[in-house]
């Protein structure tokens, strides 16, 4: 889908966006709670530090679609306050590895003295052309809302079927409930969309959209700024797979 100066493409099989445009490409991800295989062991799970080889996807995803930016939507540790003296380490190796990458965060609800570790580019959201992109757990500019496109992380999205209820991660595209919307928002673009990604850790499968939650933790969905229920559920293959009311059904 082509968005001003910029194409917008969910990769296949990758929790990944690419915006390319002429000027430049990046490669967009979200969500990447470094540390925690940290909190996985407290539990008595063990496992290898998964924070060198999301670097290194991460790194080839870009050289791969020749995009020398990242954006990271934000939750970029697993602690919310003070991270300790590994996640701290595994945080600054993480960026040391793409360290030849012009890298933009914007900040998420985990991202709580983040600038204390690492020095990238950080700000609340990042406005490209006709395209706004945030972590999703605060709201968006009044500039945002007039884009064509809003991009976001923090949901997790993911679907779940099967016997035994297996989880899968998944994309989610909602259109705009204009009613509610301009209850808060004086102009907006009456056809914006808003994107929401899988998270990039293979660590985290998600939320289930087809399982009822009683307060969805997106102040946009929450409010109903976007109509959750009948947002466009995409496989991570591409496929369309219903909306969350109609998957829910199904199950």
């Amino acid at each position: 889908m082509l968005m001003g100066r910029y194409e917008v493409r969910m990769l296949y099989n990758k929790a990944a966006i690419l915006l390319k445009g002429k000027e430049g490409s990046y490669i967009v991800v979200g969500d990447l709670h470094i540390g925690m295989e940290r909190k996985l062991r407290d539990k008595g799970i063990t496992l290898h530090t998964a924070t060198e080889s999301m670097a290194l996807s991460l790194a080839k995803i870009a050289e791969d679609n020749d995009a020398r930016k990242i954006v990271i939507l934000g939750d970029i540790k697993e602690s919310i306050l003070n991270p300790d003296l590994v996640e701290r380490s595994l945080i600054t190796d993480f960026f040391r590895k793409l360290s030849r990458f012009d890298i933009v965060i914007t900040l998420g609800n985990h991202d709580s003295r983040l600038d204390e570790i690492v020095k990238e580019d950080m700000r609340d959201e990042l406005l490209l052309d006709n395209i706004a992109l945030l972590h999703g757990h605060a709201w968006p500019s009044a500039e945002a809302m007039q884009k064509g496109y809003l991009i976001a992380a923090h949901n997790h999205i993911a679907m779940s079927f099967g016997k035994y209820h297996e989880s899968h991660k998944a994309w989610l595209v909602a259109n705009l409930n204009y009613e509610n919307a301009s209850k808060f928002y004086k102009k907006i673009n009456k056809g914006i969309k808003l994107i929401v990604m899988p998270a990039f850790n293979d660590l985290i499968t998600g939320m289930p959209v087809n399982e009822v939650r009683e307060k969805n933790i997106s102040p946009l969905f929450r409010n109903h700024i976007f109509d959750y229920d009948n947002s466009a559920i995409y496989s991570m293959d591409g496929m369309l797979v219903g909306s969350p009311a109609s998957i829910r059904e199904y199950r």
